[in-house]
């Protein structure tokens, strides 16, 4: 049972990692005509509009391992763990956007 938790978080962990790299690609097609120095706020807007539906698809995906996976015996800790490596994966598209 404790592998197939492993086995769950890795995949919970490549899927939120290309989310991160889908969202970052997006964010930065959308401000590429933004001149940063000049409109700094505008690009914060966009930074928190991404970063919202980044957690938000997250957070689903999330959802979902734990809807199909009720019967483990450690799902909260399960729980815990998801909502902990979701917060990495923010913080980690937030250090990306930091230096478009």
């Amino acid at each position: 049972m404790h592998n197939n938790t492993e086995t769950l978080l890795s995949n919970f962990d490549e899927t939120a990692y290309v989310s991160v790299n889908s969202f970052y690609t997006q964010f930065c097609s959308s401000i590429k005509h933004i001149d940063r120095r000049k409109n700094e706020n505008t690009v914060q807007l966009w930074v928190g509009q991404y970063t919202d539906s980044l957690k938000q698809s997250l957070e689903s995906k999330a959802f979902e391992y734990l809807s199909r996976n009720r019967d483990l015996p450690t799902i909260d800790w399960f729980q815990k763990k998801l909502m902990y490596m979701i917060r990495l994966h923010l913080q980690e598209f937030l250090q990306r956007v930091r230096y478009v």
